[in-house]
């Protein structure tokens, strides 16, 4: 295992910790940036990790609470003023029980060749206040984080190496079209306010948008919804998946039968014996990145009910349909219990993201 070095020279306000991972930046920048990731490594190991908040882009902010073997809670907040997507973080921090002595990190992820050297630099207010944090044990906790950390960055198998995310918009009675959805109204037919964030987006819209392009590595989708952007008035003819051009990840259609012509070409792969199976084609396919379940509706409850989801991240579009197709329709196998991991606000919807539980 890599070792840790902490450096706090006597006099200075700093504190500087370097770790080598045997992972990608991209991969560590994910461990620090997905709230279903940062709990299984943050903090001792003796300790229970709860998330209150946690929006990592520019302007976000987070709060945890740490749990320690005696029942006592620690919390922790801060905001976060730079993401740069797996090349830098710029956060603050503070404890809450020392109210007013914010430190500001800031991390610098290496690339090595395939390997990352991971940099964290903190500034104190002053050299009481860091001497303080270190008196208080903070390096047990770095030691144990780091390596907590490495072991997660190394354990492919682990589930949030390829998680299955389903991610499509809703209204706020729990529609994801309006009525008449099909090939030439792929959102129903009065349903283009559920993808107004997408269409027109603000800042913080298309940030978590592109994150979603980004951390996909293959996509999950019914044959009702292949018609639609297979369809003329569907997805463009191009190799680039969202605004950046991404590589297009495969798409894992479910149906009864393949289409006898397919207008966009090789990317769709059609899977006939069911929704399981092609679920697992997925995750085979993605490359340790997300699995994500777009739709339609049917297909992303299926998955939803059948314990195949490990994340649930709804944009709760400011509209009621009063009908169309329900993401969560009536006569539901069994409860899906889910726990709240980050949330954030703009004009066009409310970002929702939960864990499902088991």
């Amino acid at each position: 295992m890599n070792p840790t070095t902490i450096t706090a020279q006597p006099g200075s306000p700093f504190i500087e910790v370097v770790r080598e991972f045997d992972a990608t930046p991209a991969r560590l920048f994910r461990a620090y940036t997905d709230p279903d990731l940062v709990t299984r490594w943050l903090g001792p190991r003796d300790i229970e990790m709860r998330i209150l908040e946690f929006a990592a882009h520019s302007g976000g902010a987070y709060r945890y609470v740490h749990v320690d073997p005696d029942g006592g809670e620690h919390v922790f907040r801060g905001v976060f003023h730079a993401v740069d997507t797996a090349e830098r973080i710029v956060q603050t921090f503070e404890y809450e029980g020392a109210p007013g002595q914010v430190s500001l990190e800031t991390l610098v992820f290496e690339d090595l060749g395939g390997r990352t050297r991971l940099r964290t630099r903190s500034v104190f207010p002053s050299v009481e206040a860091r001497d303080a944090m270190v008196a208080s044990g903070m390096e047990r906790g770095i030691r144990d984080s780091m390596d907590r950390l490495d072991e997660l960055s190394r354990d492919t198998g682990q589930p949030g190496a390829s998680r299955v995310v389903v991610d499509i918009s809703m209204s706020l009675d729990g529609y994801v079209t309006a009525p008449g959805a099909g090939p030439e109204h792929g959102l129903g037919i009065g349903g283009e306010p559920l993808h107004a964030w997408v269409s027109d987006p603000t800042p913080r819209d298309s940030e978590i948008l592109h994150r979603s392009f980004a951390d996909t590595g293959a996509v999950v989708m019914g044959r009702a919804m292949f018609d639609v952007v297979d369809g003329p008035h569907g997805w463009a003819d191009e190799d680039g998946y969202g605004e950046d051009r991404i590589p297009a990840p495969p798409v894992f259609v479910v149906t009864h039968s393949r289409p006898g012509k397919v207008r966009l070409g090789e990317r769709f792969r059609f899977v006939t014996d069911g929704l399981e199976s092609a679920v697992e084609q997925a995750r085979a396919a993605a490359g340790g990145k997300d699995v994500t379940v777009g739709g339609g509706g049917s297909i992303a409850s299926q998955v939803l009910y059948a314990g195949l989801a490990d994340v649930l991240r709804i944009h709760l579009a400011p509209i009621v349909l009063g009908d169309g197709t329900p993401l969560f329709p009536k006569g539901a196998p069994a409860p899906v219990r889910l726990e709240p991991l980050g949330a954030v606000s703009t004009p066009g919807a409310e970002h929702l993201t939960y864990r499902v539980l088991d």
